[in-house]
């Protein structure tokens, strides 16, 4: 009876024994040695077939006390033959302080084809890390070099060189032109010639007469045109905001500027035959439109002489 509890005892030890060999793999280190600071890859292998999957787990960072992981595991998978898959994780370690490190395991769970997940478990290696060995006998300790200074060069100073010269030169343009401006002269120091009021407004005249737009039955923009300039005109000559009034008020203004009485009223005229055209939906006949152009020319006209005059007067 003893004899077969001992033999049960035995072939139970024994296919134990067997199952954790089957479960238990060796990593590996690309190098067991390295100085201090250096990196090593610790990788675990194992077959599988295509059906079955593999996952590593995370080990702790620090793997171990003195050694720092760097990158974790990552899983390279090539095919072998015959559906058989080599499966490598790699992990990459380094280590600040020298001394004998041993690695702890690392543990893998495969999913097997038929549902179960088998823990595989691969042990764990020694790492060697080293410091460079010192000659104390001659070695001799310095003070830490302070900050090295090196001198600017040309290379560097001619971009900041170029945009303070742009800087000067803009500023320069701006302060000319803003000066010239209050002067009425031109950014090179030339006056600013006007034309006087009256040239430009028959200059203006003579543009409307040659756009021929009553012609096109455009006569609203015709009048308020030629308005525009005769308004413009008046407050040059006469100093009157003639632009912001109404007609009223602009005739009102003009009645005491010893303007011609016919002159005075042909002017209105104009003005009244404007306003019923652009606000009463008017539509002037073929002497009116004819005849609005040559009063606006001989208003500017009279009115310029008149000025000649008196300055001669005075």
């Amino acid at each position: 009876m003893r004899k077969i509890l001992l033999l049960i005892i035995v072939s139970v030890l024994f296919i134990c024994n067997s199952i954790n060999a089957q479960n238990t793999y060796k990593s590996q280190l690309s190098k067991d040695t390295i100085l201090i600071g250096d990196r090593v890859e610790l990788s675990m292998k194992l077959n599988l077939k295509e059906s079955e999957e593999c996952t590593f787990q995370e080990p702790a960072d620090p793997i171990t006390q003195g050694v720092e992981t760097i990158q974790k595991i990552k899983i390279d998978t090539t095919l072998v033959h015959k559906g058989i898959l080599d499966i490598e994780g790699k992990m990459i370690l380094t280590s600040f302080d020298s001394g004998s490190y041993v690695l702890p395991p690392v543990v893998a769970l495969v999913s097997r084809g038929n549902g179960n997940v088998d823990t595989l478990i691969f042990s764990g290696s020694v790492l060697e890390v080293k410091t460079i060995p010192i000659d104390t006998a001659t070695f001799k300790p310095f003070d830490i070099k302070g900050q090295i200074k090196y001198p600017l060069t040309l290379k560097e100073l001619l971009p900041w060189l170029g945009l303070m010269i742009i800087v000067i030169i803009l500023t320069y343009i701006l302060i000319r032109y803003i000066k010239y401006r209050k002067e009425n002269k031109t950014f090179f120091g030339r006056p600013i010639v006007k034309d006087p009021p009256h040239i430009i407004a028959l200059r203006e005249l003579e543009k409307i007469r040659g756009q021929k737009l009553w012609q096109n039955n455009k006569q609203k923009h015709f009048y308020t045109l030629i308005t525009d300039v005769l308004r413009e005109y008046i407050a040059s000559r006469y100093d009157i905001p003639a632009m912001e009034q109404t007609s009223n008020e602009l005739f009102l203004a003009l009645s005491d500027k010893n303007i011609q009485p016919k002159l005075y009223d042909e002017l209105k005229n104009l003005f009244s035959t404007a306003d019923y055209v652009k606000f009463a939906k008017h539509a002037a006949s073929n002497d009116e439109n004819e005849e609005a152009i040559p009063t606006a020319v001989r208003f500017v006209n009279a009115t310029f002489m008149q000025e000649l005059e008196n300055k001669k007067g005075e």
